[in-house]
């Protein structure tokens, strides 16, 4: 009766062993994925090009991050997005070269900087993304994401600055993120 299985979550080893517990294909593995959490290129993504298979990227736009509209002086209000090390302070300069990319890019294709972004994910034919909305007219720039389709050289520029981020997370960003609670 099931015709396809997908997990969530899931490393390469993880993803493997299931298919050969199943004794057959898993077809998806639902992960975070995005410009600034890039840990799937490393071996889910080649992995699902190379056997057939789906990563399907949740929180493809870091949350918010890609989006362009934060900034050091200008931080989220929500608690979600406050309690995410990537919307502290410091990674929000950190990040500044990262949106300034995706703008141009964006400025250059009549976009947003989250077109843009989704459509760096999508850029890979073994990628989907689920990218939240909350309007009828996010969703629809969410979906024309999926028009454009970036050369080369912007889909370069874009990796480059992608990679070169280098936030402060993990244990490192547990005093600060405590520090900024506290302030707000």
């Amino acid at each position: 009766m099931v015709g396809e299985v997908g997990v969530s979550n899931y490393t390469l080893r993880r993803w493997r062993f299931a298919e050969a517990a199943l004794g057959r294909r898993v077809l998806s593995n639902q992960v975070r994925y995005s410009m600034v959490d890039r840990g799937p290129e490393e071996d889910l993504i080649p992995y699902a090009e190379q056997a057939g298979r789906i990563v399907i990227a949740y929180s493809p736009l870091g949350q918010g991050f890609l989006s362009g509209r934060y900034d050091a002086r200008n931080p989220p209000a929500g608690a979600v997005r406050r309690a995410n090390p990537y919307f502290l302070p410091e990674n929000l300069d950190r990040g500044t070269e990262l949106i300034a990319t995706l703008r141009e890019v964006a400025d250059a294709r009549d976009a947003t900087p989250s077109q843009v972004a989704l459509a760096y994910l999508l850029r890979r034919p073994t990628v989907v993304a689920i990218p939240g909305a909350s309007s009828v007219e996010q969703v629809e720039r969410n979906a024309a994401a999926a028009e454009i389709d970036l050369a080369d050289d912007e889909y370069a520029a874009l990796a480059t600055a992608a990679h070169a981020f280098r936030p402060v997370t993990g244990l490192a960003a547990v005093p600060k993120l405590i520090r900024a609670r506290i302030r707000k």
